[in-house]
């Protein structure tokens, strides 16, 4: 997978979004075919919820006005008349956002949700689906520093 490519030749943008007020982190991946915003979030809790929505609508929001003035949709050849997620809606509207379930989580009060975050983009980029099982953070933790002392004596 390539980081600067342009949009219109992907299917899925991964986003990695810090929801402030929380301290948080969660994935967000946009995905153009089902013109939705699939929300990877490693915390469950009372009120956690409406605030990640809120910071999620923002971008919901903003996404479509870009690719609108990007001319993504022509680019993409993405017909808002007779594609099957675009033709109720118009070029302008918000992206649906959809939090996904049965997903791992961090511990509460645990600051884990970076290493999360980064698993979840991982795991969808090589096209595997996130498995709420066996999740060792501090064994990723160990395995990512291993992957970036690697890079940073190659490079």
């Amino acid at each position: 997978m390539h980081a600067a490519v342009p949009w219109h030749t992907v299917e899925d943008i991964f986003i990695s979004v810090n929801i402030k007020e929380k301290y948080h982190w969660v994935l967000a991946v946009l995905s153009f075919l089902e013109r939705c915003i699939f929300l990877y979030d490693s915390y469950e809790s009372s009120g956690h919820y409406a605030t990640v929505l809120a910071e999620m609508e923002k971008i919901a929001k903003i996404i479509p006005l870009c690719l609108q003035a990007c001319d993504f949709y022509v680019k993409k050849g993405i017909d808002h008349q007779s594609h099957p997620s675009y033709k109720d809606k118009e070029s302008s509207d918000m992206f649906d956002v959809l939090f996904q379930d049965d997903l791992p989580q961090q511990p509460c009060g645990s600051l884990d949700c970076g290493v999360f975050m980064v698993m979840y983009a991982e795991c969808l980029s090589y096209g595997h689906k996130v498995i709420a099982s066996e999740f060792d953070p501090n064994a990723l933790c160990t395995r990512y520093a291993a992957l970036w002392w690697d890079y940073g004596i190659r490079k």
